[in-house]
């Protein structure tokens, strides 16, 4: 037998912030520099992908990723500190709980 969990965020009105699907378009916007490079990477339409970023903005009231629109390389998009702290609290709690379920299996 094995012990296994899924674990997300939630705020105070307990909607949910971050689970394992958008912690990964996170890592993915961080990794490619853009949010549609991402969803291509994750098989998810840009306009899903960035209805999820929207969603979680407006239940934290604060922007998760940049956009930017031009240039010479055509634009892109990063994580803003927000989109940071959120992905870093979501590696730490998945990583003690992990350690823990580890430890659990060693009994």
């Amino acid at each position: 037998m094995k012990a296994n969990f899924r674990c997300w965020l939630d705020n105070d009105e307990g909607e949910q912030i971050v689970g394992p699907g958008l912690y990964q378009l996170l890592i993915e916007v961080k990794k490619t520099g853009s949010l549609s490079q991402a969803a291509r990477e994750m098989n998810m339409s840009y306009r899903t992908a960035w209805g999820k970023i929207k969603k979680i903005e407006k239940r934290v009231g604060a922007e998760v990723i940049e956009k930017t629109v031009g240039g010479k390389d055509g634009g892109g998009s990063e994580l803003t500190s927000k989109g940071y702290e959120l992905m870093n609290i979501y590696r730490k709690l998945k990583t003690k709980l992990e350690t823990a379920l580890n430890d659990l299996d060693k009994v």
